[in-house]
């Protein structure tokens, strides 16, 4: 039986009352004592802070992929009518979310919630729920008492409306024998269906030795003086707290002034002033003590200590509080009502709460007769232990299998559960779609109400579609198969092999554009891929178990398996196109990626699907049998090289090295097997090549069609492969080189890596560039080849001793062999698949953020950002800071200091505090003591921790010789990822050893919240934005408007340039101020010194006609500031420093930084902005492009994917080391 539990009673303000207690500790015994049953949770997103502490509580007792999220409307509430659609659909799509998650029952923690809105709950509303429905009852209370608590028309819509679910559950289960009869009584229902659990408290409610610690609590934090008696629960009327306090004033005043009364939790604002306004009225003002929110340790402390705890409460369904105080072995006193005396279990501590002399007789007893407090006190353990959530999780579970035994159990195989899916989800459509609830919805909530059923109901569909598969897959390999290109040798190997493996397989032929019917000739030639061709018809798409792909484009949207991915996926690359990303994650079960370089590349670019690696075989190559006549050109010694000659082959610069390391008189040639196509410019690089150089070495290229018996004579009869790649997928010329016996020389980047090493190649040294392909991919990069030490790895070779290169390549051909087979290939394929099924999606990650947090920094900006476009709640620890902007969130916990001296443990404290298992991390040179940082790193990687480094700067300072981004570099290179903004700082930190694990990851943008509107004035605006600090340029750009405004320029100009914290910007302003009165520009110069928020900086950038940084040299790897510019949509001119290339096509140059380059090259701007040129159009539109690739939710997103991926990564690692030790001891 799978069992979900809504677990929003453990969310909304509930959480901090008994029912949140009892939801939480209800569930977590239920995960104890599941024996064969499975339990599920829902929790919903519109309640971000409560969902980490619930996969806390459940951590170890429920898998944390079967924690679900949800996301409803948030504005749900029934005090507005205007909420009523939005509460209806939120409504419906909870329940077609929780029982597309296939449950046999539902539970629901808690009903009554959402009656000021975010939580939503309904049982019956939504027609063909398959799932039977269990609630726990607490009681009845506002039915019963509806002058009190249901005066109110909305109220009473809103309890009534919950009355009407609760009658359509299935099950009711009570937490005490009176809510039963209550529920028997008051409800026409079933005595059957409502079964009585009972109640219990959390296991860690026991009793607590005070000592000096504890009793400096009490006195310090509490203001306790010495006894007292307690309460603790809300403070709403039934729960008679003000005749407690009534009843306090009553005693005996010589007991009394020795006696404090506690008010133990949290209290709102409005009950606290009334309380506190009948105190004084009573007298007793300064002998009540409020502590507001409190730790579960410092409760039980009180409990413990308290000389009495007193429940005076006129209605309850259980009393929870009660038996907390017991099991810490308070004496406890209560009502002698409703469902408390079942709690207290003794008549003589019971009192009459309609009378505070009888509340006030019951305490002065216990506080007097110490025979009496004493035999309280041995009683409340003793009944207090007969309470156990174990025995009412076995109740109810046993209650849910009465009822499921008389249903017929859901069959959970895709092949039913997809066309349940498809009709769940019309229902659904339909029944939102028929909402008549007396306000019609708004064109964009059906659009919210259509991404929100959309992202709900595709999550249940990989969760269906995962599982156990069955031994023998029917799977169906699509792409290519009938030809010589690559692709379609992997796609014919890989049927192959996984049919040699047991399984059902068929070939699909197809492309990216579409199906097309494979060569007879090839078929009629191939006779085993003709019976797998002719097999796939036997194997319908939408019955198949697996279909995998391989073909170009990838088309994914129309694969209707079970599980449906890419094999063997291949890219080059570091960039890849975004719209593909979403095609994966939409349509995609997984990615079997054909080496690590290209899952690397999936996971920064942020593809959220379950990701793997199967490799290449390469052993079809030793099945060729060499044609010895194929007649080869060329000297004595032969290098090779094998490719389309496409540009990220690298063949310009092999040819260049090349004429480098040999001469026409040396005994050598290059043999470069090719083929025509419009991107290979071999010729043209051939003839510049000799044109440079009259004494270039001997070159042959072969461009015509060869068979792969005249390849392989091609290869044997070649002495080396030239393979210097600027990026590779795979690389299987290399593979197939080594194979037949050829040394290789290759790039040190790319996907050969998983088989080149300097073990087995020669490895040649690059530098990262800009990709130059026809994808045009922003922040993308590749490897450029060192010329110099490609020509020296020719030389070494050409002229190596026999017995190193004998060594290097059995090397690589004892790797191959037994690693690189298709049988192989196909093995690992299997398991990925096995893999994705398993764990459909990938794991949520706990994440910290350690950054700089609300304060007037860049690098707080852009994490605040990245953190509220993010969908997944993070807890911010964040480094002391004076000058917040704005109060700090619940989230955030200042535990780290910047600068020198802080060697980080109280930041420590707080990730084992949280069981943080991922850590994004702002570095800049100020932030941190670097060997305390570097520290920090190592043991945190000991730890198991995901970790994200984002790097806002790379370049060391020369006046801190201390701080040397070398010292850290063993610890990044440990790290997951280190993520930085331009190419400069990948390869600064390539020299330091850290480039693995390096990334590409660009700053955000804001959305300005108006379009920006052309300035239809005479005068032109000139906009300056960012800190007011010396490196800025703010002092020359002041001269330069001089400049224009002498050179008959109309022109002015708005400073918003806030101070910063620091004297050095204060001396700036002053400057700026004193240069404007100099050159008497004060009517056209207006400065913004005071920090604005970023919409009111927005509003003021798209007033501009060109928003200008004339920064004049600065160490920071990007500028935060210029993409705030790019984002008003405005003209943004710069100045030529390296810190703004990672957006030099999207901007505009400036000659330089001098004033009157600033004035010429704003001249020439504005003019250019004013006349319509085509030029500054044509970098306007690449700018519009770069700044939808920008957004900062499409930037979370892809945080978000990459951070999960990550810890999915870690997991698997961890699982097979464990399976690996366990091996090694058995």
């Amino acid at each position: 039986m799978r069992v979900l539990i809504d677990l929003q009673g453990a969310q909304t303000e509930s959480r901090f009352r008994g029912i949140g207690r009892y939801s939480t500790s209800l569930a977590q015994a239920m995960a104890r004592n599941a024996g064969d049953h499975e339990i599920w949770v829902a929790v919903n997103g519109t309640f971000p802070d409560g969902i980490g502490d619930i996969r806390q509580a459940l951590d170890g007792l429920v898998p944390q992929e079967r924690i679900r999220q949800f996301d409803t409307f948030s504005r749900v509430g029934w005090p507005n009518a205007a909420d009523a659609w939005r509460r209806g659909a939120s409504e419906l799509m909870w329940e077609a979310f929780l029982d597309g998650l296939q449950p046999d029952f539902i539970h629901v923690s808690s009903l009554f919630e959402g009656s000021q809105g975010g939580a939503v709950g309904s049982i019956g509303k939504l027609p063909g729920v398959r799932a039977a429905t269990a609630l726990t009852l607490y009681d009845l209370i506002p039915l019963l008492n509806p002058d009190v608590y249901l005066a109110s028309d909305w109220v009473r819509s809103w309890y009534m409306d919950k009355v009407e679910s609760l009658k359509r559950a299935d099950l009711l289960l009570s937490i005490s024998q009176h809510a039963r009869q209550e529920a028997l009584q008051a409800l026409d229902i079933d005595p059957a269906r409502v079964v009585n659990i009972s109640s219990a408290i959390s296991p860690h409610f026991v009793p607590m030795a005070i000592g000096e610690r504890e009793q400096t609590l009490f006195r310090e934090r509490f203001g306790l003086r010495g006894r007292y008696v307690m309460y603790s629960g809300a403070m709403e009327p039934r729960k008679n707290a003000e005749g407690l306090l009534r009843a306090f004033s009553l005693m005996d005043p010589a007991v009394r002034a020795s006696t404090q009364l506690v008010i133990a939790g949290k209290v709102s604002e409005h009950d606290r002033r009334n309380f506190d306004v009948l105190a004084a009225q009573l007298g007793v003002s300064n002998q009540v003590v409020f502590t507001g929110y409190i730790t579960d340790e410092e409760l039980i402390a009180l409990y413990s200590a308290t000389a009495a705890f007193v429940f005076p409460s006129l209605h309850e369904g259980f009393g929870l509080p009660a038996l907390e105080a017991m099991s810490c072995g308070a004496p406890t006193i209560g009502s002698g009502t409703t469902s408390i005396p079942e709690v207290i279990g003794r008549e003589d501590a019971l009192f009459d709460p309609t009378e505070p002399a009888s509340i006030a007789r019951s305490m002065q007893n216990v506080l007097t007769d110490t025979a009496f407090a004493d035999s309280l006190r041995a009683h409340a353990p003793r009944q207090a232990a007969k309470f156990s959530w174990d025995n009412s999780a076995k109740a109810a579970l046993q209650a849910m299998e009465a009822v499921a035994s008389r249903r017929a159990p859901r069959d959970r195989r895709w092949v039913a559960a997809s066309p349940a899916l498809d009709a769940g989800y019309r229902t659904l459509v339909q029944a939102v779609g028929g909402l008549d609830v007396g306000c019609e919805p708004e064109p964009f909530e059906l659009q919210q109400a259509a991404a929100l059923i959309s992202s709900g109901m595709a999550a249940n569909e990989a969760l269906a579609r995962g599982g156990e598969l069955p031994a023998s897959l029917s799977w169906r390999v699509e792409g290519p198969f009938d030809s010589s290109y690559s692709l379609a040798l992997v796609n014919r190997c890989l049927a192959e092999a996984l049919a040699d493996r047991g399984h059902r397989v068929g070939l699909h032929s197809t492309e990216g554009p579409g199906d097309f019917d494979p060569s007879p000739q090839f078929l009629a030639r191939n006779p085993r891929v003709a019976a797998l061709h002719a097999a796939v018809a036997a194997i319908p798409a939408d019955q198949a178990d697996v279909t995998s792909r391989l073909l170009y484009p990838p088309r994914v949207a129309d694969a209707r398996a079970r599980m449906n991915l890419l094999h063997a996926y291949p890219w080059e690359e570091s960039g890849f196109p975004q719209e593909w990303v979403e095609e994966f994650n939409d349509s995609l079960q997984g990615i079997s990626c054909v080496s690590h370089h290209v899952e690397k590349i999936m996971v920064d670019n942020g593809v959220s699907v379950p990701l793997g690696v199967c490799w290449n075989g390469v052993d079809h190559w030793e099945q060729i049998v060499a044609d010895a006549t194929y007649p080869v050109p060329g000297r004595g010694f032969r290098f090779l090289h094998v490719s389309s000659c496409f540009p990220r082959k690298g063949v310009d610069a092999m040819l260049l090295a090349y004429g480098k390391a040999f001469s026409a008189a040396d005994d050598v040639s290059l043999v470069i097997k090719t083929f025509a196509n419009p991107h290979n410019e071999v010729h043209r690089w051939l003839a510049g090549a000799r044109r440079d150089n009259p004494d270039y070495p001997d070159v042959h290229i072969i461009e015509e069609d060869v068979s792969d018996a005249q390849l392989k004579h091609l290869y044997a009869s070649c002495n080396a492969l030239l393979a210097p790649s600027r990026a590779e997928g795979f690389g299987l010329p290399l593979a197939e080189a080594m194979l037949g016996g050829l040394p290789v020389i290759t790039t040190n980047w790319g996907g050969q890596l998983d088989f080149c090493s300097e073990e087995t190649a020669w490895m040649v040294d690059y530098r990262f560039v800009p990709a130059q392909t026809h994808f045009n991919l922003r922040n993308s990069v590749w490897a450029e080849p060192d010329v110099d030490a490609l020509a020296a790895a020719m030389r070494e070779v050409h002229g190596a001793d026999p017995a190193r290169v004998r060594d290097k390549v059995e090397a690589a051909r004892r790797l191959l062999k037994s690693r690189f087979t298709w049988s192989d290939a196909a093995r690992r394929l299997e398991q990925d698949v096995r893999a994705f099924a398993a764990q459909p999606t990938l794991p949520d990650a706990r994440v910290g953020w350690i950054t700089t947090w609300n304060t007037r920094c860049g690098v707080a900006s852009y994490a605040s950002y990245l953190v509220e476009s993010g969908g997944t709640p993070v807890a911010i620890l964040a480094a002391e800071a004076d000058d917040r902007t704005f109060r700090d969130g619940p989230e955030v916990v200042r535990c780290w200091r910047q600068g020198e001296g802080d060697m980080l443990e109280r930041l420590e404290q707080q990730i084992e505090r949280l069981k943080l298992d991922t850590l994004i991390i702002q570095f800049q040179y100020g932030f941190f003591d670097f060997p305390a940082f570097s520290a920090f790193l190592e043991r945190q990687q000991a730890a198991g921790r995901g970790l994200i480094v984002m790097m806002h700067a790379t370049v060391d300072a020369a006046e801190n010789p201390r701080k040397r981004l070398r010292d850290l570099g063993p610890a990044l290179a440990g790290c997951d990822r280190v993520l930085v903004h331009s190419i400069h700082d990948l390869n600064r930190l390539k020299d330091i050893g850290v480039e693995r694990n390096t990334a590409m990851f660009p700053h955000g943008i804001l959305e300005p919240a108006e379009p920006a509107a052309a300035n239809t004035g005479a005068r032109l605006r000139v906009v300056s934005y960012g800190f007011f600090l010396p490196h800025k340029g703010l002092l020359e750009l002041i001269d330069a408007v001089a400049l224009m405004v002498a050179q008959g320029v109309d022109v002015e100009l708005a400073m918003i340039n806030a101070e910063y914290p620091v004297d050095v910007s204060r001396q700036q302003i002053d400057q700026a101020v004193a240069r404007v009165v100099q050159h008497g520009l004060q009517s056209r110069v207006r400065m913004v010194t005071r920090f604005l928020r970023d919409q009111e900086s927005m509003q003021e950038l798209v007033q501009a006609d060109v928003v200008v940084f004339p920064y004049q040299g600065t160490g920071e790897s990007s500028s935060a500031a210029v993409r705030y510019g790019l984002a008003s949509g405005r003209p943004v001119a710069v100045t030529p420093l390296a810190i703004f290339d990672n957006v030099g096509d999207v901007v505009h140059r400036l000659p330089g930084t001098s004033p009157a380059d600033l004035a010429a090259g704003l001249r020439q701007l504005l003019r250019a902005s004013r006349d319509g040129d085509p030029v500054l159009a044509e970098v306007q539109q690449r700018a519009a492009q770069w700044r939808a690739e920008h957004r900062y939710p499409a930037l979370a997103r892809r945080l978000d994917s990459m951070a999960r991926q990550i810890l999915r990564t870690r997991r698997q690692v961890l699982a097979a080391n464990t399976l690996n030790h366990q091996d090694e001891k058995q």
